[in-house]
């Protein structure tokens, strides 16, 4: 078992959990911060060998430091519930363990997303590249409400084999994620100052679907291409739709 701790936050992941925990096999340490499942999650990963421990869901960034500061290991391995690693990616990590610890800080790593039955490598989408495995002394998450990531110290190396994601169970999962991500990002950036009309909405919004089909080549990727960047137009529309109607409110309360 190689010295590193595979830290995973949770809330009603019995979908996914399994799989993820499987392709942890080579770690000593599995530990995942659940927030309250009301499913399967704890009992799963229990009967794979993680360490369960709950906490009450505040932000992304503090759950996950939180899990990462539980970890026993000098190396941190922190996934999503609906990630695993590929197993080029496992054999990739074991290799640099090798001959004891690599000299790096730590690994930035691809991520391959699994959209409506295809592995999507197009419209931003891949390689998604993401620091993932590092000493737990130089790397920490910081962000907002949305799009966590990792601020990694040190030297650092990029790895080429990909984490697996699967992404979204259906179109009907695909649209709630945007309504709750965009109600997140909208809060966020209303709190930080900003105020958006309808026009920016649309142009926003635009820009965005442009950029994913067209200019990162996501037509590529066919049908499902072109999903992703109507799903994209709506998620940006609909974060500054959210602006403008938070805009509205507070000159209503001005009145």
């Amino acid at each position: 078992m190689l010295p590193i701790s595979a830290c995973i936050i949770t809330l009603n992941e019995e979908d996914n959990i399994e799989r993820c925990l499987s392709s942890l096999d080579f770690v000593n340490e599995i530990i995942v911060l659940d927030s309250g499942s009301k499913d399967k999650t704890e009992s799963i990963a229990k009967k794979k060998g993680a360490k369960v421990v709950l906490r009450k869901f505040d932000d992304y960034v503090s759950q996950k430091n939180h899990v990462i500061s539980l970890a026993v290991n000098p190396w941190i391995l922190t996934l999503d519930a609906d990630e695993e690693l590929s197993p080029g990616l496992k054999e990739e990590i074991k290799n640099l363990f090798k001959n004891g610890e690599p000299e790096e800080d730590g690994f930035i790593i691809p991520r391959l997303t699994m959209y409506m039955g295809k592995w999507i490598r197009h419209g931003g989408w891949y390689p998604n590249y993401r620091a993932r495995l590092f000493l737990k002394s130089k790397g920490k998450f910081v962000g907002g409400k949305v799009h966590e990531a990792v601020e990694l110290s040190g030297k650092r190396k990029k790895l080429k084999n990909p984490v697996f994601h699967y992404s979204y169970e259906n179109l009907f999962d695909h649209v709630s994620f945007i309504n709750r991500y965009s109600e997140l990002a909208a809060t966020e950036k209303f709190g930080k100052g900003k105020r958006s009309g309808l026009f920016l909405a649309l142009l926003e919004a635009g820009y965005k679907s442009f950029w994913m089909y067209f200019v990162r080549l996501g037509f590529l990727d066919g049908r499902r291409g072109l999903i992703l960047a109507i799903m994209g137009f709506y998620y940006n529309f609909l974060k500054y739709a959210k602006v403008f109607e938070m805009t509205l409110a507070e000159k209503q309360k001005k009145k």
